[in-house]
């Protein structure tokens, strides 16, 4: 690494470290007395169709949700996004290479990255150092660590949350994949709070899991990587991702947990989500439907990816994941999936 580099990060450090104590400073008494609304969190494993449910339920103006400026720049965003959002670049949008969906510095995006920038423990450390995948678990399941790192986590979650009420003053909608390992704490620290759980073809999002994290770690990481550890990464991470669900949902007790399929939102998006506002007890689904449709109409010729595994793969999937794929009562997709 250059020194130009070295240097460049450390400026970039110490400007954020600066404006995250301006931050604090300024708005210290609205974070020790702000009562933040119970959240809904939108839960799923990666490509499970999370962020078409989240740009679903921000239509609804009663609620809020972090923006990619915020997540991307939590140490200061109560002082600068405004300004972000009043000039064209802000609105300006790109692409996810992933999945080719579009974003801005405004659109709603995952906490996930407020929490890793805050220094909480987070899975996206292995985008870094992805032999931290090598032992999944450890990554992934914050229930079996240390106390002192579930209350890191804990403290930079409600923080976060904390920020964005002072900036919006709503209930949050939430939506993170690692948040789904996280459901029995959750339960736990918000027990008023909503949630939704996404699942979609296990074939597809196995596939597209293997995409998504080889585009990532090409653009992050500072190590090598085998293909054969991403795939054993996933593999591993769903069947933990179910077991971790289960395990949360029974603490849930009554509480609101409502559950969607990909492919019947995209198919029927105005009739789920009216089905989810029910399930979830919020109300007046009727006045935000135009939005809702508007939305799912700008987003219809959206195209999926088409994925292509060879037959070992297939078979090491219908291995690892048969009781999850039966239980859920999914079959293979070709339209989407090729065996080749």
């Amino acid at each position: 690494m250059s020194w130009q580099t070295r240097l460049g990060y450390w400026l970039t450090g110490t400007t954020h470290s600066l404006l995250f104590r301006i931050q604090n400073a300024s708005h210290a008494e609205k974070i020790k007395t702000v009562v933040s609304p119970p959240p809904i969190f939108l839960l799923g494993f990666w490509r499970s169709g999370t962020t078409l449910l989240h740009e679903l339920f921000c239509c609804d103006p009663r609620f809020g949700y972090p923006s990619t400026y915020a997540c991307l720049n939590p140490s200061h965003f109560l002082l600068t996004e405004e300004s972000v959002r009043k000039q064209r670049k802000g609105q300006e949008q790109t692409r996810r290479q992933m999945d080719d969906m579009r974003y801005s510095w405004i659109s709603p995006q995952e906490d996930e990255f407020a929490l890793l920038a805050l220094g909480a423990p987070s899975a996206y450390e292995a985008l870094i150092a992805p032999l931290l995948m090598r032992d999944t678990r450890a990554l992934l399941d914050l229930c079996r660590q240390p106390q002192e790192q579930q209350e890191r986590w804990s403290k930079a979650l409600t923080y976060f949350i904390q920020l964005l009420t002072i900036q919006q003053g709503k209930t949050m909608v939430l939506k993170s994949p690692p948040h789904g390992f996280r459901l029995p704490l959750l339960a736990s620290m918000f027990p008023q709070a909503r949630y939704v759980v996404i699942e979609r073809n296990p074939y597809e999002v196995f596939a597209s899991n293997l995409k998504l994290w080889r585009t990532l770690l090409d653009m992050y990481s500072l190590e090598v990587v085998q293909p054969e550890d991403i795939e054993k990464f996933v593999l591993e991470a769903y069947v933990l991702h179910e077991e971790v669900l289960a395990e949360g949902a029974r603490q849930l007790n009554a509480r609101p947990l409502a559950r969607v399929r990909y492919e019947e939102l995209v198919a029927d998006p105005i009739g789920e989500m009216a089905r989810l506002y029910s399930e979830l007890e919020l109300e007046d689904f009727d006045k935000v439907q135009p939005q809702v449709e508007q939305y799912a109409k700008s987003v219809a010729g959206h195209k999926r990816n088409r994925f292509l595994l060879s037959p070992a793969q297939k078979q090491r999937v219908d291995a690892a994941w048969r009781d999850a794929i039966r239980a859920k009562g999914y079959h293979w997709c070709d339209e989407y999936v090729t065996v080749a």
